[in-house]
């Protein structure tokens, strides 16, 4: 029986478990997607055993992809057939443009580019695993969809900013439906810090992750960036978590503040990106 390519089910998710088991980051990437997005979801089989499993991380224009090959079997192409698979299923599902994330490494790095995949940029991978922060006095709310248009735009410029000061492409994305119904599908997970009236800040979380922080512009260095932070610090402590993650972009100067809150650098992610 030769090498088969099939899609998965949950049936594999213990053979996967274990083909992934040395390594955490895959284990983090690749199995929290099949847990979310199984439809996603491919592997590589031959003679009962599971060699090679990816994913990609939902139908949105622009989706991450996650792959792992058992180190013995790499080299012999079953990388690239998944790669092109998940690239054929991302299309059907209205994906644009695939991102690839991995721990800076020149294997992997050759890999994809080799199958297309250009340098993007990098990010550091930071966890806090200290107690309790201190609280400001500020007005913190949970989001709803009626701050949409007021936090969409404090979140894109924001970010539109940050990316051009590290020299990333950005292009400003005006308020759709797509995206408001993603923040209000998240509202229990995202917060806006409110001053005067007025939205400054806002965060959203994802499991124990700060997945997005942004302060308006026009507000940056009054101390909203530190007070929002150790806000969604403290509601994951409260949640049980015992270590908070985060990454941020290589030269973004938020990086000094989340190392004066306590956060500390685990390692670096490289990513990559391709138009399919």
């Amino acid at each position: 029986m030769g090498l088969r390519i099939k899609e998965y089910n949950n049936e594999y998710r213990s053979a996967i478990s274990e083909l992934i088991s040395g390594d955490t980051f895959a284990q983090e990437s690749i199995l929290g997607a099949l847990d979310k997005w199984p439809e996603f979801g491919v592997i590589a089989e031959e003679e009962g055993e599971v060699v090679a499993a990816g994913v990609f991380n939902g139908a949105t224009k622009m989706s991450s992809l996650a792959l792992y090959v058992k180190p013995s079997r790499r080299r012999e192409r079953i990388g690239t057939l998944l790669i092109r698979l998940l690239e054929e299923k991302m299309k059907e599902a209205g994906v644009e443009e695939a991102v690839g994330m991995f721990r800076v490494n020149e294997q992997e790095k050759s890999f994809l580019n080799k199958n297309g995949y250009k340098d993007w940029f990098h990010s550091n991978f930071m966890t806090y695993s200290g107690g309790k922060l201190p609280e400001s006095n500020y007005e913190f709310i949970n989001y709803e969809d009626k701050y949409y248009e007021e936090c969409q735009k404090v979140i894109q410029e924001a970010f539109h900013k940050m990316r051009l000061s590290v020299g990333l492409k950005s292009t400003l994305v005006l308020p759709n439906e797509e995206e408001r119904k993603r923040y209000n599908a998240n509202r229990e997970n995202m917060f806006i810090l409110r001053d005067n009236n007025e939205i400054v800040a806002a965060v959203s979380l994802a499991e124990k992750q700060i997945d997005k922080v942004a302060v308006a512009v026009e507000h940056q260095g009054k101390g909203y960036g530190r007070a929002i932070v150790s806000y969604a610090v403290n509601k994951f402590l409260d949640r049980g978590c015992t270590e908070v993650e985060l990454g941020v972009v290589n030269g973004n100067p938020a990086q000094f503040l989340y190392e004066k809150l306590g956060f500390t650098h685990q390692y670096t992610n490289e990513l990559v990106v391709k138009r399919i």
